[in-house]
């Protein structure tokens, strides 16, 4: 009989191990506390919604309606050969439409503002794999709504700046533009159209089709052609309305009075027809892809979605990416929390025996335990516990099975105590009670020494 072959992964996917999770971990931690000590809170959406979701409001002539989305149609026959209940529904390539909807169908607009949110989680786009981009990424979103203010734009910039330099990522730099209102952007609309009318046969096949739907798309194509031609377009910039003029000006005044650094952009769209005033892209001098995140403000998209008129203004980040440069520029990050506070070594039938019982006890205590399995030497099972950076490890052999005791060690310093088994529970809990109390103390002195 023939060896059965392996079914590998699908293409444009990814396995995350072990190894490499404690990337993940300092990565979704200090976007989480960054954001949360900014004032926002998590807001969960599905990861399928209707496709007319994304249709109306990333666009339908955006690359991720048009070719990117994995979309499913979910229609039912009825007993006489009728299509009822058809629906067309999509995994999701972004947060904010699904953000947008949920506000709107949750009666958020009844909040006080603003209505800080923020959301963590998996997004697929059907886009071609390459370095940097996956099927199935992590992506974090941060949107505030009820908030037209620019000081509100430049806020949001500056928390996207603080979790980037809390995130240890050099080199930054974060581009900005304003591409206008409603009132200005169908004049600047007609001013692309006429410039890339008299460029089209130097366009590429995608740009052509853009310049039917939306010259603006024509702005973001990375086909190097069509940066030659769109590096002599009209500017959006040099085309606003006085209103957008005042917005961004004090917008890039606040950032100057935050101290964050900026570049200005007059290319830049971003790649979603939402966006208006406001946009910004933050990159990373080094690394596979060196877009890290960015966003803008989309104050229509609330009543386009049919809500009522809300301000509205979001970013978003590439959590893949982010890993990516860590790795790739080996950056040092914090050697992550203990997730086992003790860890139970054995050697021997009848220590096996009791070290089982005894990390029952423990877990009853709410202590987290981990367990050696297997006839490993005490050296090698040692090592496992320090590879999951326990606290603590019990060690019970042959002779301590006898003698009805146990051994404490201390994983940081290795320092060992022997005690008697009737006393074990007792002294591990409140050993680990004061390696947790000794922590949150540290974590105190630390935040004191930043705020000095």
């Amino acid at each position: 009989m023939p060896k059965p072959q392996p079914i590998n992964r699908l293409k444009g996917f990814r396995d995350i191990l072990p190894e490499d999770w404690h990337y993940w971990e300092f990565a979704l931690d200090t976007i989480e506390d960054t954001v949360m000590a900014a004032g926002f809170e998590r807001a969960d959406v599905p990861v399928i919604e209707k496709s007319d979701l994304f249709a109306r409001s990333v666009g339908e002539e955006t690359d991720i309606v048009g070719k990117e989305m994995y979309t499913f149609d979910t229609s039912k026959m009825s007993d006489n050969g009728r299509v009822k209940d058809k629906t067309l529904v999509s995994l999701r390539p972004e947060f904010t439409a699904g953000i947008v909807r949920a506000y709107i169908e949750n009666g958020m607009h009844t909040f006080p503002k603003p209505v800080s949110l923020y959301a963590i989680g998996k997004c697929f786009r059907h886009d071609n794999p390459q370095a940097g981009r996956y099927r199935e990424f992590t992506q974090a979103s941060v949107e505030v709504f009820g908030v037209s203010d620019p000081l509100m734009d430049a806020n949001l910039i500056s928390v996207l700046w603080e979790m980037f330099s809390r995130l240890k990522i050099k080199g930054l730099k974060l581009d900005i533009n304003s591409i206008g209102c409603n009132e200005c952007r169908p004049k600047i609309k007609k001013l692309f159209a006429d410039y890339f009318k008299r460029k089209e046969s130097k366009l590429c096949e995608d740009c052509r089709k853009r310049l039917k739907k939306n010259p603006y798309r024509i702005m973001d194509c990375k086909e190097e052609k069509c940066q030659n031609i769109v590096a002599t377009a009209p500017l959006a910039i040099d085309n606003i309305c006085e209103e957008c003029k005042k917005h961004f000006m004090s917008v890039l005044e606040y950032l100057d009075d935050m101290g964050v650094s900026y570049n200005l952009a007059p290319t830049l769209v971003r790649g979603l027809d939402y966006y208006n005033r406001t946009v910004f892209e933050i990159s990373a001098s080094e690394g596979r892809q060196s877009s890290l995140g960015g966003g803008g403000r989309y104050d229509y998209l609330v009543e386009q979605m049919g809500g009522e008129p809300t301000p509205a203004l979001g970013f978003a980040l590439g959590v893949d990416r982010i890993v990516d440069w860590l790795k790739d520029n080996s950056i040092k990050i914090p050697k992550p929390k203990a997730k086992v506070h003790v860890y139970g070594i054995h050697l021997g039938e009848d220590a096996k025996k009791i070290i089982l019982r005894k990390i029952k006890d423990l877990r009853s205590l709410n202590i987290s335990t981990g367990l050696a399995i297997g006839k490993d030497s005490i050296k090698a099972q040692l090592k496992a516990a320090d590879k999951v950076n326990a606290f603590f490890s019990i060690i019970i052999g042959q002779r301590e099975a006898v003698t009805n005791c146990a051994i404490i060690r201390d994983m940081r310093d290795g320092v060992q105590e022997t005690v008697e088994l009737d006393d074990l529970n007792k002294r591990v809990y409140e050993m680990v009670e004061e390696r947790l109390k000794e922590q949150e103390e540290d974590r105190g002195k630390k935040v004191k020494t930043k705020v000095k």
